[in-house]
C-alpha cells in the first residue's frame, strides 16, 4: 500500500538510503496520491514536464530550489508564485511536501521514478537499447515485438547510437544486461586465447617456449 506523503518524508529522515531510494519512496508517496485522480497519466507528466520543460529552461529556479540557502518559506512562495493556478493542487502540493523536508534537490531523480512506476503499473518497462548504428523503422519494429513477446510487457525503447560495438546490440533491463555485440565476442575471444596461452605455459612451458604448439 503506497505510503503518504508525510509518512514518506519521516521514513527518509531516519533512514541511512542513497538518492535513488529515497526519490523513489517520494515516487511511490506521489503516486499513491494520483492514483485516486482520474487523470493519473496526466499528473505524471506533469511532473516531467516541470522538471523537463521549466527547470530545464530555467536552472537559476532548479538552483534556488534545492538549496540549503534558500528557506522552505521562501521555497513555498517562489512555488506558489510560479505554479499556483498552472499546476495541478496534487503536484503543488507535493512539491510543497518535498520543500518541508529539504528534498527539492532530488526532484529530477523523483520525476524518474514516477516514470518508472508509472510504467510497471501500466504494464511498460523501460528498456535501453545500444546498437552500432541507426536502426531502420522496419528493425526497430521487429526488435520491439520480441522484446514484448520475451518481456511479457510492453518495451519502452530508449536507443543509443554507439560505433565501438561495431554490429549487434546491447539490452538492458534494469540491472540485467543482454550483450550481442560484435565488441564483446572480440573481447571474450581474445580473453579464450590468454587463457589457453596461460594454461600453455602452466601445464607445459618447455613447449611453449621452444615455440612448439600443442
Amino acid at each position: 500500500m503506497p505510503e503518504s506523503l508525510e509518512n514518506a518524508a519521516q521514513r527518509d529522515t531516519v533512514m541511512d538510503v542513497t538518492e535513488e531510494q529515497i526519490a523513489r519512496v517520494y515516487g511511490q508517496a506521489y503516486m499513491g496520491v494520483i492514483d485516486k485522480a482520474s487523470n493519473t497519466a496526466e499528473l505524471v507528466e506533469e511532473l516531467e514536464s516541470l522538471v523537463g520543460d521549466v527547470l530545464g529552461k530555467f536552472p537559476q529556479l532548479e538552483e534556488a530550489l534545492g538549496s540549503a540557502l534558500v528557506s522552505h518559506e521562501e521555497k513555498e512562495g517562489l512555488l506558489d508564485k510560479i505554479l499556483r493556478g498552472k499546476a495541478s493542487d496534487q503536484l503543488l502540493n507535493f512539491l510543497k511536501v518535498m520543500s518541508a523536508h529539504g528534498r527539492l534537490g532530488i526532484l529530477r531523480s523523483v520525476a524518474r521514478a514516477v516514470h518508472r512506476l508509472h510504467n510497471e503499473q501500466s504494464g511498460r518497462v523501460e528498456v535501453d537499447l545500444s546498437v552500432a548504428q541507426k536502426l531502420d523503422d522496419k528493425l526497430q519494429q521487429e526488435i520491439t515485438a520480441t522484446l514484448k513477446q520475451a518481456l511479457d510487457a510492453e518495451p519502452e525503447l530508449s536507443i543509443h547510437i554507439d560505433p565501438a560495438l561495431i554490429a549487434g546490440f546491447v539490452v538492458k533491463v534494469g540491472d540485467t544486461v543482454y550483450d550481442g555485440s560484435i565488441r564483446t565476442r572480440f573481447e571474450q575471444a581474445r580473453k579464450a586465447m590468454v587463457a589457453r596461452a596461460i594454461e600453455q605455459i602452466e601445464t607445459r612451458p618447455e613447449t611453449f617456449f621452444n615455440g612448439e604448439s600443442g
